[in-house]
């Protein structure tokens, strides 16, 4: 049975948000001008974010960030209230966006970062995993702190994490913006996609799986790809979110990128404001 779908006039801006239109063959569009629809409203809706900052990528990279406007509502029921997004089965494109906007306010670099990572040889994963920083994840755990505050608005907590426990950490609990960390869904779009590069150089090698106690299997990357891994995340920290870095740990965090693909103007800009470490 076809879900039930509420048409909205298309003259509406209530209904305005955010569309990442990659190609997913799982979903049949129909696209006419400047409106796309599901050529069957039924899941899996079309999903239209209302802020940038909320919004989850998946594997499909690159494509291309819209403003949107939903026309037709899908089918809301069984969602919490205020979801912050919206089901559609039509929109209207309204402006196409850069794709840095996805991660901030200084997004291209992580869109710089992604690209690379698409032709990444063994070679330079072993090359950027050679010379990590020794203290690199408490750098990086400071910038998550001071990001963290900045979006609560309040102090860091007596109870919160130390910085070492920001160890491989991708994403936090949705702060006040609906933010999950200094550049949005950067960090796990990232390790996403190295996943897949290291999968298809290496194939089942570039994994190690191990069974816990309960019978679950833990997966994490093999050698060198998984200091490649690190690499990309403490880059993608540097030169995404300097706002939040000292210039010392800026400098630190990047060290590795510059040593195996150069230093481009601007690469890291704004660092944090004097009396930070």
């Amino acid at each position: 049975m076809t879900a039930m779908t509420t048409p909205t006039p298309s003259a509406s801006s209530d209904r305005d948000g955010f569309w990442f239109d990659a190609a997913d063959p799982d979903m049949a569009l129909e696209r006419a001008g400047n409106h796309v629809r599901l050529a069957r409203a039924e899941p899996p809706w079309l999903v239209v974010d209302q802020s940038i900052a909320t919004m989850t990528l998946g594997r499909r990279w690159p494509g291309q960030l819209w403003r949107v406007r939903v026309t037709q509502l899908g089918d809301m029921s069984g969602l919490v209230a205020q979801p912050g997004y919206w089901r559609a089965a039509v929109i209207e494109l309204l402006q196409p966006l850069p794709l840095g906007a996805l991660f901030g306010p200084h997004g291209e670099a992580v869109v710089d970062i992604l690209a690379r990572i698409a032709e990444l040889s063994r070679e330079q994963a072993r090359a950027l995993g050679a010379h990590l920083p020794a203290d690199g994840w408490d750098r990086y755990g400071r910038a998550w702190e001071r990001w963290s505050k900045d979006e609560e608005g309040v102090s860091t907590p007596a109870d919160a994490p130390s910085q070492s426990e920001w160890y491989g950490v991708l994403a936090a609990a949705r702060r006040r913006g609906g933010a999950r960390s200094p550049v949005h869904g950067g960090f796990l779009q990232i390790h996403g996609l190295l996943r897949q590069r290291a999968q298809a150089v290496d194939g089942e090698a570039a994994f190690i799986r191990e069974v816990d106690e309960d019978g679950e299997v833990d997966e994490s990357l093999a050698a060198p790809w998984d200091g490649a891994s690190d690499a990309l995340l403490f880059a993608a920290m540097a030169r995404g979110a300097p706002q939040y870095l000292s210039t010392a740990d800026a400098e630190a965090l990047s060290r590795p990128w510059r040593d195996v693909f150069g230093d481009p103007a601007g690469s890291i800009c704004e660092p944090a404001r004097p009396g930070r470490p």
